[in-house]
């Protein structure tokens, strides 16, 4: 969580896209790349706390699986002073670590966390889907529930979720690209990969997919979705 209560604290908040060696990063090591970039900017960033050697402080969007690519991966950071986007988006440099900043703006302080509003993903799917995967796509969307087996604790318990309700919609674009947005929440997360083998079978070439996260947000109580 940010802390804006200095007159001097100026909020932004900063898309970027990671793609090739970035996507093999953990949550943990994409914030690690994440910091170190707005560390080695130049930018007068609030530091986080009294540390030896000051790191900016700054908040993240939902983490991203392993080994996906995203176009829309956030974080908010705070500056001394005010900024134009195109200062910002110059002076973040990723040399060879597959990230591209694609959007930076001024926030209000008040503005809410982006893990506390984010909560629709949309993905996009694209691998050699079999010739009848629309028929069994059709079919999956027509059962009353969508029961996806999680594995917990490290293969030490199976948890059982409807994932039909999370499901805001799921579309074959072409041939070789699933459309597919998802709602997630506490306790109610669904993995792509896991609806993969739901749609074609246990035996699903997941590791034949590549899973692009387009974008990520907000849904309203009336179901608008709102960016975050």
């Amino acid at each position: 969580m940010l802390f804006c209560d200095a007159p001097s604290v100026f909020r932004f908040r900063v898309r970027v896209a990671r793609k090739g060696p970035a996507a093999g990063l953990s949550h943990l090591g994409q914030i690690a790349a994440l910091r170190a970039a707005v560390a080695e900017s130049g930018l007068p960033f609030v530091p986080d706390g009294r540390r030896k050697q000051p790191r900016p402080r700054m908040a993240f969007g939902p983490a991203v699986a392993l080994g996906y690519e995203s176009e829309a991966e956030y974080f908010d950071m705070e500056l001394t002073r005010s900024a134009e986007p195109a200062e910002i988006m110059r002076s973040l440099k990723f040399v060879g670590a597959g990230f591209e900043v694609r959007e930076a703006r001024r926030i209000p302080p008040y503005f809410p966390s982006l893990e506390s509003v984010i909560n629709v993903a949309r993905y996009e799917l694209r691998g050699p889907f079999p010739e009848d995967a629309a028929c069994r796509l059709r079919a999956l969307l027509e059962r009353p529930e969508i029961v996806v087996e999680k594995v917990k604790d490290n293969g030490a318990r199976v948890e059982r979720i409807d994932a039909k309700p999370l499901i805001l919609s799921a579309v074959l674009s072409a041939s070789d690209c699933l459309d597919l947005v998802l709602r997630f929440g506490p306790g109610k997360t669904l993995k792509p990969e896991a609806l993969l083998r739901e749609w074609l079978g246990p035996q699903a070439p997941v590791t034949d997919i590549r899973i692009l996260r387009k974008e990520l947000w907000s849904q309203t109580a009336d179901g608008e979705l709102i960016a975050p």
